[in-house]
């Protein structure tokens, strides 16, 4: 579901975007033109917002930001308004996380224009903005955000391409069809590759990433932590060598997340940390299936091959959340009501 607020000072206003467009394509294209998109969220919509940050700079080849909500309202003057042009895409499941909200109302206040991406029609967020997309059809009571992130990963990738207008972009569109049912096809052997993983018993979760894959392996540090409250953590891919390979012992599971593009490094620093003692999975395309042994300590899940390093994000994304799942069940967890956590963050204070 589409809305769009008829305020006259935004650039995302109706009257102005439908001004000469015939399509929602053309629409979203008007609204992004000569504009930076800065993406913001809290927790793992902040992931999200990466993610949507790095599709916008590949697909666009134009600059794209991602911030904190926290430090997009607290400091809109360093993390808003220095950018050329800026407009803001507002994420979050709920549409009522303070820190969200005040952002966009502080933006407005600057005349950038805004967009909420949420999945509750009736949000706060949803007045606040110019024009907002809702994905009403997602009805998550979990704490923790699973099927709404795919959804909403999904909806970005979308808005994002169709933002971009580029032939890249519409190339990268065209593909997600495609996509989404290959999620469907692979489902259940992702699923039971993370079972079989789990089962084998580890106190430390990494997860590692590049480009595109990186808020994925943060997303899946935040599932793991709030599930199971235990010991996970999430790199760049190439900057584990830089430190956190001090970590790796007997009791380490580490994931790598691998695209062609970067599949023989991946490769090679799987070796490395296997030989270390830990237990590593490489999850991508050009990855050959098969359990660990002696003569091959690396752990192997394959994804369809043929797609753009983006894509994978949302191919990815069962295999961790399933993880995460069993992880928590194995600790005899409720995994839809973590200790400490609530379904919405709201903030009481004075400085709205």
């Amino acid at each position: 579901m589409i809305n769009q607020n008829g305020r006259g000072s935004s650039g995302w206003c109706q009257h102005r975007i439908h001004a000469g467009c015939d399509s929602p394509r053309e629409t979203c294209a008007t609204a992004a033109q000569s504009r930076t998109p800065v993406f913001v969220g809290c927790g793992s919509s902040h992931y999200l917002a990466l993610y949507g940050a790095h599709l916008a700079q590949q697909l666009a080849k134009r600059p794209g930001a991602a911030v904190t909500a926290s430090e997009a309202w607290l400091a809109p003057d360093v993390h808003l308004w220095p950018w050329s042009n800026p407009f803001v895409v507002a994420i979050s499941r709920s549409g009522a996380t303070t820190e969200v909200v005040r952002a966009v109302q502080v933006a407005r206040q600057r005349g950038i224009p805004t967009l909420a991406l949420t999945t509750n029609p009736d949000a706060p967020l949803v007045r606040e903005c110019d024009a907002s997309l809702v994905l009403d059809h997602v009805t998550e009571r979990s704490v923790v955000m699973t099927q709404s992130f795919a959804n909403l990963l999904l909806a970005l990738q979308y808005l994002v391409a169709l933002g971009a207008g580029t032939p890249a972009a519409h190339s990268f569109e065209s593909r997600l069809p495609a996509v989404t049912q290959a999620v469907a096809d692979v489902f259940p052997r992702l699923a039971e590759a993370a079972r079989e993983v789990v089962g084998r018993g580890w106190r430390r979760y990494v997860f590692l990433g590049t480009g595109p894959l990186y808020p994925v392996a943060c997303e899946a540090r935040l599932k793991v932590q709030e599930m199971t409250q235990g010991k996970a953590h999430a790199f760049v891919t190439l900057e584990f060598r830089h430190g956190p390979l001090s970590l790796v012992d007997g009791e380490t599971c580490v994931t790598i997340l691998t695209t062609p593009a970067t599949a023989a490094l991946d490769r090679e620093l799987a070796g490395e940390v296997a030989a270390l003692g830990a237990q590593v999975v490489l999850v991508g395309p050009q990855v050959r299936a098969g359990g660990t042994t002696r003569s091959s300590p690396v752990t192997g899940v394959p994804l369809p091959e043929g797609l753009e390093d983006a894509h994978y994000a949302g191919l990815a994304l069962p295999f961790l959340q399933v993880l995460a799942l069993e992880q928590t069940l194995l600790l005899g967890k409720n995994p839809d009501t973590p200790r400490h956590l609530s379904h919405v963050v709201t903030l009481h204070d004075d400085q709205g």
